[in-house]
């Protein structure tokens, strides 16, 4: 890592600190809890917790319980959301803070896997909607940008990327969301994409995709997506080690951050130091950590904290 880059981080982490963030002190430390499951796991700040979502280890191959919860302590200690959903095995859900609660975002896999959605602070889910006729191949991607404006990814049955923006102002009255201004792509991923909003203030991208194209370098597309069935400011990386499992986005700190699971089963960071479109490639490091699955990132965390299940199917929360 670049002496700049480290720099930058600590300083992330310092700033984290000060605010009353969820980032412990000390140095960099991987939380291997008691919980089991498979796939790419979600993270997302909000209200002073950091919340988890995954697929469990319960349930049948195509309907894991779903497992949505919280915690104060780093992932240390998890607190469950009451719930009964379910979705497919080595997938997972997708999650985007608020400031107060958290959206989500899965597959069901109790109902053709159907893209559904919900929103919880902690008690329960709440504004359960599922979206008829709309089914996630893979494991579905959320974010917002600083206004709140909200985007949902997700891979369809025919492999295309979508993006639609999730509408939740009738929660209060319908108890419902709308998906609204649906864009398919013509291009394909083999698995879930991972959606970010650009905030860093060095490149500015917008909403930003990542996605496993399953090409013969297995390599991870990066664009960005204004609203067309064309992503623009195109990007790739394919190595040291491809992947075929859902990669993760984060933006924050002045960059952009990219992880992934690589054909090698190591897990792999990138940053892109502000370029237009992003060089990812030019800045991947093994981190020393091994996964089975897909790699989550926190949406606006400055690649400070990140999810994993480790070869024994634990679910693993790392954090600087």
């Amino acid at each position: 890592m670049s002496r700049p880059r480290l720099i930058r981080i600590l300083a992330a982490a310092a700033t984290a600190v000060a605010a009353c963030a969820l980032v412990p002190p000390g140095p960099a430390a991987a939380v291997v809890t008691g919980h089991t499951g498979s796939g790419r796991p979600a993270l997302a700040f909000a209200g002073g917790r950091l919340y988890l979502a995954w697929a469990g280890s319960s349930g049948t191959a195509a309907a894991r319980e779903l497992v949505v919860g919280y915690s104060t302590s780093g992932g240390l200690r998890v607190v469950k959301v009451p719930g009964a959903e379910r979705t497919p095995r080595d997938e997972g859900p997708a999650l985007s803070g608020d400031g107060t609660g958290v959206y989500l975002a899965w597959p069901a896999g109790d109902n053709g896997n159907t893209l559904t959605v919900a929103y919880t602070t902690g008690a329960a889910l709440t504004c359960r909607t599922a979206f008829t006729g709309i089914v996630a191949a893979h494991a579905p991607a959320l974010a917002a940008d600083s206004t709140g404006l909200r985007y949902l990814a997700w891979i369809d049955q025919s492999a295309h990327l979508n993006v639609a923006r999730l509408d939740s102002s009738a929660c209060a009255t319908t108890k419902t969301m709308t998906l609204t201004g649906r864009v398919t792509l013509s291009d394909t991923s083999v698995a879930g994409p991972a959606l970010v909003y650009d905030d860093s203030g060095s490149s500015n991208l917008g909403f930003l995709l990542a996605y496993d194209t399953g090409d013969s370098a297995r390599s991870i597309s990066v664009g960005s997506f204004t609203g067309t069935p064309t992503l623009t400011r195109r990007s790739s990386v394919a190595g040291p080690a491809g992947s075929l499992t859902a990669p993760g986005l984060s933006s924050g700190n002045s960059d952009l951050y990219l992880s992934f699971t690589g054909t090698d089963g190591n897990v792999y960071l990138a940053f892109s130091e502000g370029c237009i479109p992003t060089c990812f490639a030019g800045h991947v490091s093994a981190t020393g950590d091994v996964a089975t699955g897909g790699v989550g990132l926190p949406s606006n965390d400055a690649g400070l904290y990140r999810s994993f299940f480790d070869p024994t199917g634990h679910l693993v929360v790392w954090h600087l």
